[in-house]
């Protein structure tokens, strides 16, 4: 009697001890879970902090704010406002925008950009505006370079699915639109926070 009490005693104990074993290892499993839920927040937050201070600087120093700060660039300016353009340069990294000056906008047949035009699209008209639209930072150099790199030529890919051809006429840099047209680089600003701006002399027109 005495012998069976003390067997169901011991392993009464030992499935305390071996419940209490399981409930300390579940308790540190949530533990671990938890501070690895805090540092991946941590990191999401720091993240999300860096993005934002990134998107305020731009809006102070980036290609938008040159644009805006650019008297030659008051209609090019106009037209990004008016198609809700300008948050979205802002906020897609290091861009390269070929923006036309103001002759240019007074002087040529605009098609989709005419405002004037009865047939005026604003959807088409953000097309034709994302067409002078490229990834990435593009300094003067770098174009130069890989234009000589590519044989002469070199394709540009653009923000509405098309692309721009770049070649060089001597030591200046055309740029060749898809239909047929070209434009002239009068002035490079590599000064933006994300990217690169050049004003050109024609308005760019996709096919």
């Amino acid at each position: 009697m005495f012998l069976n009490k003390t067997i169901l005693l011991v392993g009464c104990i030992s499935a305390f001890v071996t419940l209490s074993s399981c409930d300390n290892k579940q308790r540190d499993q949530q533990i671990r879970e938890e501070a690895e839920r805090e540092i991946v927040q941590k990191k999401l937050s720091e993240k999300a902090l860096k993005e934002q201070i990134i998107i305020e600087d731009n809006k102070v120093h980036g290609i938008v704010s040159k644009i805006n700060n650019t008297e030659e660039l008051s209609e090019f300016e106009l037209q990004i406002k008016e198609l809700d353009l300008d948050e979205c340069l802002v906020n897609q990294g290091f861009l390269t925008i070929f923006a036309p000056n103001n002759k240019a906008f007074n002087n040529e047949n605009l098609g989709v950009l005419d405002k004037k035009s009865s047939d005026y699209d604003k959807s088409e008209a953000k097309k034709a505006l994302k067409y002078h639209v490229v990834k990435n930072k593009w300094t003067a150099e770098k174009l130069e370079s890989e234009i000589i790199k590519s044989g002469g030529s070199l394709e540009l890919p653009t923000q509405n699915g098309g692309s721009i051809r770049a070649t060089l006429d001597k030591t200046n840099i055309i740029l060749n639109d898809e239909s047929g047209h070209t434009a002239r680089i009068l002035s490079a600003d590599m000064s933006p926070s994300n990217g690169s701006l050049y004003i050109i002399d024609s308005v760019l027109m996709a096919d």
